[in-house]
């Protein structure tokens, strides 16, 4: 079940994502740690203005299993499925969500991000483009999807 995130919970929610990050990105611990401060500054950014940005969680038997964050209604900065949930579609349909949601708000026409080197594949697979004139960095490889 796809859900909005309630700003109350940001805490639980960011140490969801922390868990995902140390356990499962393909980075070093120095990436690692400035994912987890980027991670922070955007809960604490949306916390004050939950308005800025689309903020979904999945939840499954009553469990937070991933969460999607969408920036400006364009920039998708933080997707995150738990380890034991992997693989199982979760990602997926929060990406879709997120994209239905973002076609109707978004004054952008895509949808952006930033992918770690082991979560390149799967935005591919769902057809998100590389950005050709953006060079991998250590914020990771730039993606679009187009939103219309």
């Amino acid at each position: 079940m796809i859900v909005p995130v309630d700003p109350r919970s940001a805490d639980e929610v960011g140490e969801f994502m922390r868990q995902v990050v140390l356990h499962s990105v393909d980075a070093s611990d120095a990436e690692k740690q400035a994912y987890l401060a980027n991670i922070g500054a955007n809960l604490a950014a949306w916390q004050q203005r939950p308005e800025t940005a689309l903020h979904l969680q999945y939840l499954r038997d009553g469990r937070l299993a991933g969460v999607v964050m969408v920036k400006a209604w364009w920039n998708l900065c933080h997707l995150f499925v738990g380890v034991e949930s992997q693989r199982r579609g979760i990602g997926r349909a929060l990406v879709e969500a997120a994209v239905v949601h973002c076609r109707e708000r978004s004054a952008r026409d895509r949808l952006q991000l930033n992918a770690a080197r082991n979560a390149a594949p799967f935005y591919e697979h769902l057809g998100f483009a590389r950005v050709a004139d953006a060079p991998a960095s250590a914020a990771g490889i730039a993606y679009r999807l187009p939103l219309r």
